[in-house]
């Protein structure tokens, strides 16, 4: 999909782009705030890009990485967030799990998050899961409102990755 507006090519990310993302997170993590995005391990890039374990998307502007929107389907494994929602093993295996949408920093508040987020979630929902997780720090106001805006249901407050304060977010097929 391309906005001609903002001549912004939004399109799947695959394996092959591993280094292209990793990359970017290394560069654009020093640009906000430290506890709004907890960089995800080489482990979780990986499983976000293959075709059977992630479904993630990239913002490209001219051909250049602008914006990331990982996914991926944790299964049983213990960072699974629908274990705070109290899901059963059916439910956990239907998850699919954001791990960030982090765009280049001065390219934030133009709707390219927005964007990231509503195409992904079209291709979540068409065939790959019924349930998607996300998690916000509650001080992230611009990252709650976008979630919302794309039917996101506000679920329970808890502390995540290294006992960071979070916001479980939930929307269902």
């Amino acid at each position: 999909m391309s906005d001609s507006k903002l001549d912004i090519e939004i399109r799947k990310l695959i394996e092959p782009d591993f280094n292209l993302i990793d990359g970017f997170i290394e560069t654009q993590i020093r640009t906000i705030p430290r506890d709004f995005f907890f960089p995800p391990s080489s482990t979780i890039i990986k499983m976000a890009l293959k075709k059977d374990t992630g479904i993630s998307h990239g913002a490209f502007d001219n051909e250049k990485l602008i914006g990331i929107r990982l996914t991926y389907r944790p299964g049983l494994d213990i960072e699974n967030h629908g274990y705070d929602l109290n899901y059963d093993n059916k439910q956990l295996n239907q998850v699919a799990q954001f791990h960030g949408t982090l765009i280049l920093d001065n390219k934030r508040y133009k709707g390219i998050g927005n964007r990231l987020v509503s195409e992904n979630v079209s291709d979540i929902f068409n065939g790959f899961s019924n349930i998607i997780l996300a998690t916000v720090h509650p001080d992230n106001d611009s990252s709650i409102r976008m979630l919302e805006k794309n039917g996101f249901d506000r679920k329970v407050r808890t502390f995540k990755y290294s006992n960071l304060p979070r916001l479980i977010f939930e929307k269902r097929k």
